[in-house]
């Protein structure tokens, strides 16, 4: 009975993959994962950034979905703040899925220029080329063509496509950027209080590249994204809201993601050392629409930040679930970079 069980929740959760909001990955914490969102965001924010990302999901229905990402990206040359820079960026992610071990493997280069607008605004365009590898373990797999008389048979042949289980693709996208921070990349402004933030809009898969185990024409569909967050202060005090919003649009499929953290003061920026940049704390919430409601926490300490992110599904495949989602970690590290300030 709990493989029959079994398998019924997998099927379900094939059905509800098919017809998911977005079909490339997603992190809940995407203000943590810059160079998925958009090429342009590479060294918008921050001289220097590095991120690591961690999430598994679906772990009580079958094999947990996982996934891995890093990125590092740092501003180029020291420049003027009155004067356009350019910044680069690498980015990698690896998504593992279900019983055949589906995986998708990228990396890919970045490269972005910002022209300040003001003081403090500033337009930063990015342009993103990478290569990705998928392959499958097809031998894992159970056929519905292997079952006879209600019993599987592994010696059965499934009658299916199954010689080719890998596959490569070039990909490119582009992004541009609007970005205000009158922090000058430090964590907090003289006076305590905060006040940046971005809003961009940027397309990934261009050129559209063919996506298949079978030798197929599938192609992988261009995705569009608008995004934003800011960070400020409240009337001077120790509390400061970081609302933010993500939206995709790849083919039919689409999703939103949006909400809200409150920041907590924990202690002041030093005024003996520049490199100790303050600590705080971060709660809140984001709906991402017909899927899931992410609990998520962030600290920071000086130019180090750690978030966690839980997803209590709320979707239709919450009976097969019990409203479990997915448990995400993440690492961000912040420095002076390659132009030599911090």
């Amino acid at each position: 009975m709990n493989e029959k069980r079994r398998i019924l929740s997998a099927f379900i959760l094939l059905l509800f993959c098919c017809n998911l909001p977005a079909q490339d990955i997603h992190f809940s914490q995407f203000y943590m994962a810059p160079l998925t969102q958009n090429p342009g965001l590479a060294g918008a924010m921050h001289n220097a950034e590095a991120n690591i990302i961690y999430k598994s999901q679906w772990g009580n229905i079958t094999n947990p979905y996982k996934t891995y990402a890093a990125s590092g990206m740092t501003k180029l040359g020291k420049g003027r703040r009155d004067k356009g820079f350019f910044a680069g960026g690498l980015n990698f992610f690896n998504d593992q899925s279900g019983d055949g071990k589906l995986s998708i493997t990228t990396g890919a280069l970045t490269l972005a220029y910002h022209i300040p607008l003001s003081k403090y605004h500033k337009l930063g365009l990015g342009l993103q080329a990478g290569f990705g590898h998928g392959k499958i373990n097809f031998q894992d797999l159970q056929w519905g063509s292997q079952y006879t008389s209600g019993a599987y048979s592994q010696a059965m042949d499934p009658g299916e496509n199954t010689s080719n289980p890998t596959f490569n693709y070039f990909d490119f996208g582009s992004g541009i950027v609007w970005s205000f921070n009158n922090t000058s990349g430090s964590v907090k402004t003289s006076g305590g209080e905060f006040n940046r933030g971005s809003f961009g809009f940027s397309v990934f898969h261009i050129n559209q590249p063919v996506y298949s185990f079978i030798n197929s024409e599938d192609r992988l569909k261009m995705k569009y994204v608008i995004h934003g967050n800011y960070l400020f202060t409240i009337n001077s005090s120790k509390v400061a809201l970081f609302p933010g919003f993500m939206y995709y649009q790849q083919g039919p499929a689409n999703e939103l993601l949006f909400g809200s953290m409150v920041r907590y003061k924990l202690s002041p920026k030093s005024k003996y050392s520049g490199f100790y940049k303050g600590a705080g704390a971060y709660l809140g919430a984001y709906v991402r629409t017909r899927d899931a409601i992410v609990i998520s926490s962030l600290v920071e300490f000086s130019q180090f930040a750690v978030g966690i992110s839980y997803d209590v599904n709320t979707s239709t495949l919450r009976s097969a679930s019990n409203g479990r989602g997915g448990l995400e970690f993440c690492l961000r590290v912040t420095g002076g970079g390659l132009s030599g300030k911090k």
